[in-house]
């Protein structure tokens, strides 16, 4: 009997705590309200502590007067609220700058509160291990020496700052060719690589890790680029002189060759011109009626009879230059008939 009434109870309890649960919503919150895609980049540096930026996004159901508060606490520690927020045109906190964290093998808690006056905002708790979190920098001091009694030029790093202070053997690199639009992965522990100098280069490098060192899978930052090296001459200079020179004395040959044979005349002679065919059928017509002419006035004598008539007549320009040509024969003739 008494395991019966303890059965009861227990269903009782399970459903007070759902009719409260479904009653009063906002005890944790109103949904969509909270931080979204909430991520923190923790970054290294040689002359003081790494510094943590986190970010986030106000939730789509948060009214416009919510602000968001940032609490960060180590295992051991109380919580520390962000010293630095980073607030968006309407004034809401969606980010925080910390300027020192500390970084080991711990994990933190990392709690985004909200507050409003119209609705309870829902909290966004986040668990992270630091180390995980870093963005590493550019490998340092990339610089190029190019040596003259040398053929090559050396390009040399230095491994970028870790927050946990990893030795260098837990760094590889990957060099970008940005000419060529290639990628080089040095796998070694190295710190530096030789290239040629006869041909140009334009290169970035950026860190990655070694699969058993604790640091983040993600690459590092790109550096800024370096640029050596100069593209071999594709015509050299010694080919270029042999070559001018051999058409010049080939061409030399020519023309002498050609002067010497009579070709050169040919060769240079002007081009007949067309010659203009009315003028010529003009200067034929009138040679040929004048060895006409002349052969009749040997048989016969010619007398010329001009009679003046003075008379209108409507003529086209042609039938006037017609007999303009005509009376010019006639007085040709007649003057031939009086020198006979």
């Amino acid at each position: 009997m008494a395991a019966n009434l303890q059965r009861i109870h227990i269903i009782w309890l399970i459903v007070l705590c759902s009719i409260l649960h479904f009653a009063f919503p906002q005890e944790n919150g109103t949904d969509r309200t909270s931080a979204q895609n909430f991520s923190c980049v923790v970054k290294s540096y040689i002359f003081k502590g790494p510094s943590m930026n986190c970010t986030w996004k106000a939730g789509k159901e948060a009214p416009k007067d919510t602000q968001y508060f940032l609490w960060l606490k180590y295992n051991t520690k109380e919580e520390i609220e962000c010293p630095h927020y980073i607030c968006d045109k309407l004034g809401r906190h969606i980010g925080c700058y910390f300027p020192n964290v500390t970084v080991n093998g711990d994990r933190v808690d990392l709690t985004v509160n909200g507050s409003s006056e119209e609705s309870p905002i829902q909290p966004s708790s986040h668990n992270h291990q630091p180390y995980l979190l870093e963005k590493l920098g550019p490998p340092r001091n990339f610089t190029v020496n190019c040596q003259e009694q040398s053929s090559y030029c050396t390009v040399k790093w230095n491994p970028p700052p870790s927050s946990r202070g990893v030795p260098e053997h837990c760094f590889r690199y990957q060099i970008k060719d940005e000419i060529r639009n290639t990628y080089q992965n040095i796998t070694e522990a190295a710190s530096s690589k030789n290239y040629s100098k006869g041909v140009r280069q334009r290169l970035r490098i950026r860190t990655i890790k070694q699969i058993t060192c604790p640091l983040t899978e993600e690459f590092g930052e790109w550096s800024e680029p370096i640029e050596f090296g100069a593209d071999p001459n594709p015509f050299p200079l010694g080919l270029l002189v042999f070559v001018v020179a051999g058409t010049i004395i080939v061409s030399l040959v020519l023309i002498l060759a050609c002067k010497r044979s009579h070709a050169w005349k040919k060769i240079i002679a002007p081009i007949p011109q067309p010659k203009d065919i009315i003028k010529q059928y003009e200067k034929n017509m009138e040679k040929a009626c004048m060895d006409s002419l002349l052969t009749t006035a040997e048989d016969e004598k010619i007398t010329l009879v001009e009679e003046m008539t003075v008379k209108t007549y409507d003529l086209t320009d042609q039938q006037l230059n017609l007999r303009n040509y005509g009376n010019t024969i006639a007085l040709r003739v007649h003057t031939a008939s009086k020198m006979n």
